[in-house]
């Protein structure tokens, strides 16, 4: 996408380096999350009616939110990576160094952003209970340790080809072998550090089983992606998305005809039945979006821009809705007590102050400023000061 400073830009599939499909899926999976963590947050449980159309299409929608944004990362993490590959050399050194910080960033910011005490003293003194909650695996840290893994493909595999193989059998294996690893009580065997990666037993959120196979799938879907656009096919993605999503969706609903409410290897978030529906809708909507976008003349580039920076918005919106060791959240402030309203309100005014935020960020690096340059650096010193003196 070129640079114009105008608020649209004109859309395809693909434009230059950037896919604008990808983009406007990773800006819908972040607002997605930040209306759906805001009622979660925030919302009066009075408004939570089983009964509810309206409360159960929600309920659907939050239960898509996180395989959009796997699925989605695992497809970018691919297409910024070989990019950087030429005619399957290993990648450079500094591109490697590069990649491995990512990963350790975004494992330090899930770490962090869990903190369970604001300063080092705190630390060392914990109970065991708190201790336990900090390993509860936050979806930032299931994708770094994901990507690690990715990452060892691209010098397994060096071609598009056998990194498409290995990502999608990785993606298949994990998702199908879910329902037989929920089966064991890993807590009895594991410490609850490595134990808190394989399920939702000990309470992690987003475990390996089953959410990393959503970004396996994504590398998968991109690897294929890059074969596609080599014979100048990409736009026929979103096609072949549908047919994939409606065999998928196919498969789900005929074991249910069959067997009603009692499907076999159906246990919890590890259903086997539950996470290919949850690929077939996301696989969906991404052929959705893809067919708007071959239709549509101008899409904000302020989402696309979104979509280059999920992980800042993300972050941004979980510190102030949930807080952290060194700050209250909203949901320490007012809990789950206001009407539809306010909550509304507050989400609009998240999604504009993130997006802002994002914007101004964009226009920092595509400008190469210092200050873009040097934040992060700033922001580390500051942390570690009040982790040492507050």
């Amino acid at each position: 996408m070129e640079w114009s400073g105008e608020a649209y830009v004109t859309t395809s599939l693909s434009q230059n380096k950037r896919i604008l499909l990808l983009d406007v899926m990773r800006a819908w999976a972040v607002f997605m999350m930040i209306q759906g963590h805001t009622i979660d947050a925030l919302l009066s449980k009075a408004y939570y009616n089983g009964d509810s159309m309206l409360f159960n299409i929600w309920l659907f929608n939050r239960g898509l939110t996180a395989p959009i944004f796997l699925f989605g990362s695992g497809f970018a993490y691919v297409i910024a990576t070989f990019r950087k590959m030429e005619h399957g050399a290993p990648l450079p050194k500094p591109v490697l160094m590069k990649r491995l910080r990512w990963i350790g960033v975004l494992f330090l910011l899930g770490a962090l952003m869990h903190l369970p005490a604001g300063n080092i003293s705190n630390i060392l003194s914990l109970s065991p209970e708190r201790w336990a909650r900090f390993f509860h695996v936050d979806v930032l840290r299931l994708m770094a340790i994901t990507l690690l893994g990715l990452f060892t493909l691209f010098f397994l595999a060096r071609s598009r080809k056998r990194l498409f193989t290995s990502a999608l059998n990785i993606g298949m294996g994990i998702i199908l072998l879910s329902p037989f690893i929920y089966m064991v009580t890993w807590a009895d065997i594991l410490p609850l550090g490595l134990a808190a990666w394989m399920t939702t037993q000990t309470g992690s959120w987003f475990p390996i089983f089953p959410f990393s196979g959503y970004l396996f799938l994504g590398a998968a879907g991109a690897a294929l992606y890059m074969r596609w656009q080599e014979s100048g096919r990409e736009q026929e993605l979103p096609k072949y998305y549908f047919m994939a999503a409606s065999v998928l969706l196919i498969l789900f609903f005929i074991p249910r005809v069959i067997w009603g409410g009692n499907l076999p290897l159906s246990i919890g978030s590890s259903s086997i039945w539950l996470t290919f529906s949850r690929l077939g809708w996301v696989l969906m909507l991404w052929a959705g979006i893809g067919f708007l976008l071959r239709r549509t003349q101008r899409v904000p580039e302020i989402i696309s821009i979104a979509g280059q920076h999920t992980l800042f918005i993300y972050v941004s919106h979980i510190v102030v809705l949930y807080g952290s060791a060194w700050m209250r959240g909203l949901r320490q402030v007012y809990g789950k007590t206001l009407d539809l309203e306010p909550v509304l309100l507050i989400i609009a005014i998240l999604i504009a102050s993130t997006s802002t935020a994002a914007y101004w960020m964009h226009t920092q690096k595509i400008n190469k400023t210092v200050v873009y340059r040097y934040l992060p650096y700033a922001a580390m010193v500051v942390l570690a000061t009040v982790l040492l003196f507050a």
